[in-house]
């Protein structure tokens, strides 16, 4: 695999898919954590539906997980498009499958309008290649379930897509154990939940400075933080916790130069 084609391919595309870096054994046992996972918040109620399962977070519940959140290709592909420094901003597992099993939760199941994940200012958005996607599928992401679409080079445009617009656009197709790497302006949605399982976990990425959607150091704690490898403390943001205030030595802001 040749990453700087898929560098090229993510420029000029907005989007490339990095095939075979799960083997199906792995992505077999990974489903069986999801599944765990999800059988345990349904019994709480929590963040489970039967259109759409989705797990906040979810090396919160299995700590294994965080392996999901770096890679090595990954690692060479942000630190040429981002800077050495990108950070994690969200990480969620989903999987639109019909479940009967399951009821509806309370919280609203986004996605499935089209919308970007980058962010607007003054109704303008953000420059392309200021965040990334990385998706991790699990199953195959074929056309019969739920594979996400998206509107091919639309990270070129800043004005905002009609949520519920008619556009010409394309699935995202691929084997289980690969990863699909959009850009954060790339228009798309979710596809409709089908009867088949399509579990993916969507990673988001962008610069060390940008504000995650959760406290990871919070979360984690700083015993998980000695656990885990450098790169992973980094791109969970314990290498940029700001100081208190002006009296304290900013030793929790690491910024390489």
């Amino acid at each position: 695999m040749n990453l700087k084609t898929k560098i090229n391919e993510l420029k000029k595309n907005g989007i490339t898919v990095l095939p075979n870096i799960l083997s199906k054994k792995e992505c077999e046992n990974y489903i069986l954590i999801f599944e765990k996972i999800i059988k345990k918040l349904s019994k709480s109620k929590k963040n489970v539906f039967s259109t759409c399962q989705f797990i906040d977070n979810p090396f919160r519940h299995e700590k294994k997980l965080v392996k999901l959140i770096y890679r090595k290709q990954l690692d060479k592909i942000f630190s040429n498009l981002l800077d050495k420094d990108y950070v994690l901003i969200d990480s969620v597992a989903v999987n639109r499958k019909l479940r009967p099993d399951l009821k509806e939760g309370k919280r609203c199941v986004s996605g499935g309008n089209w919308h970007v994940d980058s962010r607007y200012l003054n109704n303008k958005r953000l420059e392309k290649g200021f965040g990334y996607v990385a998706i991790t599928m699990f199953n195959d992401w074929t056309n019969d379930n739920s594979a996400t679409l998206f509107v091919p080079k639309s990270h070129n445009r800043r004005d905002r897509p009609n949520r519920n617009g008619n556009y010409p656009c394309k699935p995202l197709l691929g084997k289980a154990g690969s990863i699909a790497i959009f850009d954060t302006g790339l228009w798309h949605k979710a596809g409709e939940a089908s009867k088949s399982n399509r579990w993916g976990v969507f990673n988001y990425y962008g610069p060390w400075f940008m504000k995650p959607y959760f406290d990871f150091p919070k979360m984690m704690g700083h015993k998980f933080a000695r656990q885990i490898s450098k790169p992973l403390r980094k791109l969970l943001h314990y290498n940029s916790i700001p100081p208190i205030n002006e009296l304290e030595i900013a030793k929790k802001l690491i910024k390489n130069n």
